[in-house]
């Protein structure tokens, strides 16, 4: 399943017109979460209830969880410098 391009320019402003609305509450969650955790509230979980199931939720989390973690650990072992080039890279 590929991405629009334009799709992840724009994932910089949830509100874009051009995410459905049930990817506008899964950015929401995400930016929620890695942002300020702590704000969540139980409005937010019941809305977003609204558009995933509880499994669907967990998972969502779960990947939330790994990515920011991984994002943390990169940029603490200092691997994630922006002038840096992989052998990979197109």
């Amino acid at each position: 399943m590929g991405l629009d391009n334009a799709k992840i320019d724009a994932t910089w402003d949830p509100t874009d017109p051009i995410f459905t609305a049930r990817e506008r509450a899964a950015l929401e969650m995400a930016t929620l979460f890695t942002e300020d955790y702590r704000a969540i509230t139980d409005q937010h979980v019941a809305r977003w209830r609204e558009w995933f199931t509880e499994e669907e939720l967990l998972e969502l989390g779960a990947f939330m969880a790994l990515a920011d973690g991984f994002g943390k650990l990169v940029e603490m072992l200092g691997l994630g410098q922006m002038d840096q080039e992989c052998v990979h890279e197109v």
